[in-house]
């Protein structure tokens, strides 16, 4: 089993970050953590895609730990093979040891779509199960953005 310390964040790709922050914050009460537009660098090297951009806000929630992350992708086209599309989502899990979880998810089928990619607050991949879901493993070491 892959040493995980914690389920870290939904994601959802979505056609309209600024409507969507909106429509979450209003229904459910999430409250804006951290947003990011025209993210290109990290976002290229976790999907393997040259021409790739997003905006993305970080949702904190009154009712549970985790966040929901929603991520509005330019430039990707139609590639359905990537959790790109609006309405595809992922799962993230973060762990202590990025380098051995991946190593372990690699040995059970999965499969990374990109390259391991350093953020200010850590390092993450995405990576594709046997099935055909997406999933990210993340090891944080700053989530200041998330406290306030």
């Amino acid at each position: 089993m892959v040493a995980v310390k914690a389920w870290h964040h939904t994601s959802l790709a979505v056609a309209d970050l600024d409507w969507t922050v909106t429509f979450y914050c209003a229904a459910f009460g999430f409250r804006l953590a951290f947003d990011e537009r025209g993210m290109t660098r990290e976002i290229r090297s976790m999907t393997g895609r040259e021409r790739l951009a997003c905006d993305l806000a970080m949702l904190s929630s009154p009712h549970a730990g985790q966040m929901l992350e929603l991520i509005a992708f330019r430039g990707g086209g139609k590639d359905l093979a990537l959790p790109l599309a609006a309405g595809a989502g992922h799962i993230a899990f973060e762990g202590a040891d990025l380098d051995k979880a991946l190593g372990e998810v690699m040995r059970l089928g999965a499969r990374p779509i990109g390259a391991v990619t350093s953020f200010p607050e850590g390092r993450a991949t995405y990576c594709r199960e046997p099935g055909g879901s997406f999933f990210e493993l993340e090891e944080l070491h700053d989530q200041s953005w998330a406290k306030g």
